[in-house]
């Protein structure tokens, strides 16, 4: 490389700096969407009584009970889904059993986080005569 050919290349890399920063930088998007699983539910919009009893109706864990899934199922299971769209652009309306399952689904996630009395599904009564071991 030449001096001449050096000199060129830096005058030519100083002229689209300049182009650059006198350009108006586009606003950063401040929201993105998630493609993860979130950290935390929100609130249930209905508490439902024995959460943990719930059963999911569809997919590889249909007729599983809530109270044996995991913290990172139970948020899979709980999270805001987006709406199902008809031809004419308008949504479907929730299902009872999904609207079931997403409240109870946030109804358990909050009380294991918060440290409440969990009612697991068939959990056997103590009385307190049976020994652990």
């Amino acid at each position: 490389m030449t001096t001449e050919q050096h000199t060129e290349i830096l005058t030519e890399l100083r002229a689209i700096r300049a182009a650059l920063e006198a350009k108006p930088r586009p606003a950063q998007a401040t929201t993105t969407a998630s493609t993860g699983t979130p950290n935390s539910l929100p609130p249930p919009a209905v508490e439902i009584l024995n959460a943990g009893e719930v059963q999911i109706h569809f997919g590889k864990n249909t007729g599983t009970p809530l109270s044996s899934l995991t913290d990172k199922q139970l948020l899979w299971y709980g999270a805001d889904r987006p709406e199902q769209l008809k031809q004419d652009g308008t949504p479907f309306a929730p299902r009872e059993a999904d609207v079931l399952l997403k409240n109870a689904c946030r109804t358990l996630w909050h009380q294991r986080k918060s440290g409440a009395p969990i009612v697991l599904a068939a959990q056997p009564l103590d009385d307190g005569e049976q020994v652990p071991f």
